[in-house]
């Protein structure tokens, strides 16, 4: 039977922890998407005005939620539904992804690897037209993460050739 050498383990550990760190991201992302899709549906800045004024009433100087509305009175409202519904998908599918991998479904990890280089696509698309550090940090992170997996994937399908031939 295949041991599992320690330089296996280091590989699994951090592939756990891109697990870990991707079903994070996507509960995150999920609520990012509801939040989103809440204000969308609003006049631009007024609900974001309303969940945030316990804040702005206790310091109306605060420069982060003053940073936030000032920021979404400025996006359109089809680019904040287009927003909405993106982390929402994209969020929803990690979160889904990451609980079949923890499960150790054998079909999910090449369905992980495909919708992450997909994603990556986009962002790299993106990155593009905005030159965002946070988003290509994000799809360094997810090309990390793609390594990860495919490495994980070739040690899960040997272990699973082994216990057949067994």
């Amino acid at each position: 039977m295949m041991e599992h050498t320690s330089a296996q383990k280091y590989w699994h550990r951090l592939f756990e922890l891109g697990i870990f760190l991707k079903g994070v991201n996507g509960v995150w992302e999920t609520l990012g998407g509801v939040l989103f899709l809440f204000l969308s549906r609003a006049a631009p800045g007024t609900s974001l005005l309303s969940v945030t004024s316990h804040e702005l009433l206790e310091d109306p100087n605060d420069v982060f939620i003053n940073f936030l509305v000032q920021i979404f009175q400025n996006v359109p409202s089809d680019a904040r539904t287009f927003a909405a519904v993106y982390l929402l998908a994209h969020g929803i599918l990690n979160i889904f992804l990451t609980i079949q991998l923890y499960r150790d479904r054998h079909w999910a990890y090449l369905v992980t690897i495909g919708f992450t280089l997909f994603f990556m696509t986009y962002q790299i698309y993106r990155i593009g037209i905005h030159h965002s550090l946070f988003l290509a940090a994000v799809t360094i992170f997810d090309a990390i993460f793609v390594v990860l997996a495919w490495h994980e994937y070739k040690h899960h399908r040997e272990r699973k050739i082994e216990r057949l031939a067994v």
